[in-house]
C-alpha cells in the first residue's frame, strides 16, 4: 500500500511539474524584456533581459509589405492568425503546430512586436518541421537604449 501511495505521489508531481504546454510538433520558447540602458560598456554589465508573461501571435508567414510598421511594432496584419498563446510567468510558451512557415509576433503596448527579418522581407520566420520543436526565444527590447 505504501509503495503504491508513494507511486502515485510521485506520478502527481511530476504531471503537476511537467512543462505547460507539452508538444510533440510546433514551435516552444521564452519571452524576456529588456529595458532601459543595455549599452555595454567598460566596467559595468547590462541587466539580463526579465522573462516576462505576454500574448504570443503565430501568424502565417508574414512579410513586411503584409503589415503596418513603425520599427518593430506591427498592426494591420494580412496574412491568418494560426494561434494565439499566452506565456507563463517564467516566459515558457508552446504550441502545437503543423509543418509549415510562420511568423511570431508578442503583444505589447503600441501593436505586435518583432524584430528579426530576413532578406527576404520575412518578420520573425520561424519553421516547423515534422515530428520537431522549433525553439524561438523573443527578447522584446524596444524600450531599451543602445
Amino acid at each position: 500500500m505504501k509503495k503504491k501511495l508513494l507511486f502515485m505521489t510521485l506520478i502527481t508531481s511530476f504531471a503537476l511539474a511537467s512543462p505547460i504546454g507539452h508538444i510533440n510538433q510546433g514551435i516552444s520558447g521564452k519571452i524576456f524584456l529588456k529595458i532601459g540602458n543595455a549599452m555595454p560598456s567598460p566596467g559595468r554589465k547590462t541587466d539580463p533581459a526579465t522573462p516576462v508573461a505576454r500574448t504570443v501571435f503565430i501568424y502565417e508567414l508574414t512579410r513586411r509589405n503584409d503589415a503596418i510598421a513603425n520599427g518593430t511594432l506591427f498592426s494591420h496584419l494580412k496574412t491568418k492568425l494560426i494561434a494565439k498563446i499566452h506565456s507563463d510567468t517564467t516566459g515558457y510558451y508552446a504550441v502545437a503546430l503543423p509543418v509549415g512557415k510562420y511568423s511570431v509576433f508578442v503583444e505589447v503596448e503600441g501593436g505586435l512586436f518583432a524584430n528579426l527579418f530576413d532578406d527576404k522581407g520575412n518578420i520573425n520566420l520561424v519553421e516547423v518541421k515534422k515530428d520537431s520543436i522549433s525553439k524561438k526565444d523573443i527578447v522584446i527590447n524596444n524600450l531599451a537604449v543602445y
